[in-house]
């Protein structure tokens, strides 16, 4: 599975290393991720972009 990043044009693997494009070879940083219950996130991060189909 690849991602792509529309903003230098390259492409990603599962891994976040950069396959091609301008950022080839390039790796992302790793960040934790935590649990988090969505209104308890969307009180303290209300600036955050929800992408994709959302249940409601």
């Amino acid at each position: 599975m690849r991602f792509s990043d529309d903003q230098t044009g390259s492409t990603w693997n599962v891994f976040g290393t950069a396959v091609e494009g301008t950022l080839s070879g390039s790796q992302l940083r790793q960040e934790l991720a935590f649990p988090h219950f969505w209104f308890a996130w969307a009180a303290f991060r209300p600036e955050t972009t929800v992408y994709g189909d959302v249940d409601s």
